[in-house]
């Protein structure tokens, strides 16, 4: 399914990741993926999010810079080889790919990936 990620930039220094948190909680949006990453001087958050016109919101009022790009989130078996399959048929039809994040549990069947490309149509399809 096509939603909606946000990409947060952040001071990097202690307790940021708390107040888009802290945020996020307060206008009943729950995280549905997350990925940080930090340089010398920002972190760069980027977030899925079960309501994404709140989370706009909270941002906004939160003063948290941020902007949104949609990407793709796709259930993909919890097996060896399934990323490879996918990236495979994405190669096959000359979609770049320009990051994934992901995580199972030990447990699952399934893992979700959040994959960032130019035609997203074509990163849904490759699993039909």
């Amino acid at each position: 399914m096509i939603k909606r990620q946000y990409t947060l930039y952040l001071e990097n220094k202690s307790g940021m990741l708390a107040k888009v948190t802290k945020s996020l909680e307060k206008a009943g949006v729950n995280i549905e993926g997350i990925s940080v990453a930090e340089s010398t001087h920002t972190a760069l958050v980027q977030l899925v999010v079960s309501n994404a016109a709140k989370a706009k919101i909270a941002f906004t009022k939160a003063k948290i810079a941020f902007t949104v790009q949609k990407v793709a989130v796709l259930e993909v078996p919890h097996a060896p080889g399934a990323l490879a399959s996918l990236a495979l048929k994405l190669a096959e039809t000359k979609v770049n790919i320009h990051y994934i994040y992901g995580t199972a549990a030990d447990d699952q069947a399934q893992c979700c990936l959040v994959v960032s490309a130019d035609d997203l149509a074509k990163v849904e399809a490759a699993l039909a």
